[in-house]
């Protein structure tokens, strides 16, 4: 689509060297996500600073990765949708939980179904949701703090997201086997 460079180390421009080798050490490759941001030293390390902190929010690693599906899934990425359903297996997510979320259908356990659709009542709607959505998420055990919470989740996402669709990112090989078909809701404007 856009013709982004997929840098490594040795390409990238110097404010984003770092942060890449950084990615490389841990993780012990540089995804294409992290590449393509490389063009923009600030867009790589506003990614970078996000996926920390969301590391610090009042989520536990399955509520983490069932709210990052549930906004993935409201922006359609393909890439971090085949990414996240990865690395949600890898964060103990239930296979059925991880299914639900890639088909857009509610998640058996009630409290990670209530952050399924709040997480995906916040992306779809900006933001801008009813105090009976908020009822909802706070009825299941969540408070104010989990709300703004899932705003970090959503900004995190909203980089590698939004970088994705204008970059047409490849997968990375550790993806394969959870390739996802996005359900084409989103549509460019001409």
């Amino acid at each position: 689509m856009n013709a982004f460079q997929v840098h490594d180390i040795a390409t990238a421009p110097a404010g984003s060297a770092d942060i890449l080798k950084s990615v490389q050490d841990a993780w012990s490759f540089v995804p294409n996500l992290h590449r393509i941001l490389a063009e923009s030293p600030a867009a790589l390390e506003a990614y970078a600073t996000l996926w920390t902190i969301a590391e610090k929010t009042s989520f536990t690693p399955v509520e983490r990765n069932v709210a990052y599906l549930s906004i993935i899934y409201e922006n359609e990425c393909v890439y971090c949708m085949a990414g996240h359903t990865n690395l949600s297996r890898m964060a103990k997510v239930d296979d059925a939980a991880i299914n639900a979320v890639r088909d857009g259908r509610p998640i058996a356990d009630a409290k990670l179904e209530a952050l399924r659709r709040f997480a995906a009542q916040v992306t779809r709607q900006r933001g801008v949701v009813s105090p009976s959505d908020v009822d909802a998420f706070k009825a299941a055990g969540y408070d104010n703090r989990a709300m703004l919470d899932v705003l970090v989740l959503a900004a995190t996402k909203l980089i590698s997201n939004y970088t994705n669709h204008l970059a047409d990112t490849p997968l990375d090989a550790f993806m394969k086997g959870a390739e996802w078909k996005a359900p084409g809701k989103l549509k460019a404007v001409a």
